[in-house]
């Protein structure tokens, strides 16, 4: 089988909101694709599962490539809409705190990650669809993050030049290694270690972008 180019659908005027058939298919394709994955999922089985005909679902979605891009979308946006913004007035290192402790809660979490496998195990045969995943996913927490640095930074809790980087930099110092033992099936680390190492990479971003003092208020 051959993939088409997945590419995202361009933004509609005003955020579309599913009706009731469209609902049935999408949770019925999300969840024969987590359980047969990408490839072996047909949209015969999808529709049997929605109890819709094949020409409603295709009317819906004119391909599978194109039903699985809307997920993979849908679930991207789902994370930053459960992103938390803890007060700054509280102290930059409470907020960070808070906020990093969301992105291990999820990579630790089988459930929250189990979709991000799926986009994953279809890495040789599918590399379009880790392209998409990555450029939605990733982008939209970056932007969210770099939103939140902005702030502090105005608030003169934190000192940095390029707010993309100071955060791409700070989920990777926080995460490290855990996005790909969760794409690669390896054993995750506990979340005693988790912590540890979230600690570690919030001490050295507070070095880097810290003002004095800021990080223990």
């Amino acid at each position: 089988m051959t993939s088409e180019a997945i590419t995202p659908a361009s933004e509609p005027a005003e955020e579309h909101v599913p009706g009731r058939k469209e609902c049935q298919i999408l949770s019925a394709a999300r969840a024969q694709f987590l359980e047969q994955g990408f490839s072996d999922t047909s949209m015969d089985a999808i529709a049997r599962r929605a109890g819709v005909s094949k020409a409603t679902l295709y009317a819906y979605f004119p391909s599978k490539e194109a039903l699985f891009s809307h997920l993979i979308q849908a679930e991207c946006r789902e994370k930053c809409v459960t992103l938390p913004s803890p007060d700054l007035d509280e102290g930059i290192g409470p907020a960070l705190h808070a906020l990093c402790s969301h992105f291990v809660r999820h990579f630790l979490t089988k459930e929250s990650t189990a979709f991000f496998q799926t986009v994953s195990g279809e890495r040789w045969r599918f590399p379009d669809l880790c392209q998409l995943y990555f450029r939605s996913g990733r982008q939209l927490v970056v932007d969210f993050v770099a939103a939140y640095l902005e702030e502090a930074k105005a608030k003169g809790l934190l000192a940095f030049e390029d707010a993309d980087l100071a955060a791409d930099q700070l989920i990777n110092l926080v995460l490290l290694d855990m996005p790909f033992r969760v794409a690669l099936g390896l054993e995750l680390r506990d979340q005693e270690e988790a912590e540890r190492v979230m600690e570690a990479g919030l001490a050295v971003f507070f070095k880097a972008y810290g003002v004095a003092e800021a990080a223990t208020t």
